[in-house]
């Protein structure tokens, strides 16, 4: 019998109200498209990581608080994204803080187009939602499904590769 915890058991430590029945559903929801969470936090597909579901409590966030980094940040001419959800990624860009923000990664301080807008200065995660609400979810779905469509169809194509 295994000690490891669920990715829900996590989230319902940390998590409270809406934003732990949302969280939830959207692990579900990740998971119904045959995601899986590989060490709680992390969800892969296909061995390819998808997103990364940071979620705490503490003395500033009494009822938890979630981030969740990374979202393909193109488009696929098969898989159209709506103007409202492109908007919502831009406005989630994170810039890089230094040692701040925990960036080691080879690409801190990048320029990188997201939906077609150039940004600069990104984060090694150059996207962050934070505390998304239902409507936010939905949108985030969309991306998964996004990323998951390109990793199924396009040769060659890696989570990675944004």
């Amino acid at each position: 019998m295994s000690d490891k915890k669920t990715i829900e058991s996590n989230l319902k430590e940390n998590l409270s109200g809406d934003v732990l029945t949302n969280a939830l559903d959207f692990v579900a929801h990740l998971k119904n498209m045959g995601m899986t969470a590989d060490d709680g936090a992390r969800f892969c597909y296909k061995g390819e990581l998808m997103c990364i579901l940071i979620h705490f409590k503490n003395e500033k966030n009494p009822s938890g608080a979630l981030f969740i980094c990374d979202c393909p940040i193109h488009a696929h001419e098969q898989f159209p994204i709506d103007e409202s959800i492109q908007n919502y990624v831009q406005a989630s860009v994170q810039k890089c803080k230094g040692d701040v923000c925990g960036c080691d990664h080879k690409e801190r301080g990048a320029t990188k187009m997201v939906f077609g807008k150039e940004f600069d200065n990104l984060c090694s995660s150059e996207i962050m939602f934070m505390n998304p609400d239902a409507e936010a979810f939905e949108k985030i779905k969309v991306l998964m499904a996004l990323w998951k469509f390109k990793l199924d169809n396009v040769a060659g194509y890696s989570s990675q590769d944004r």
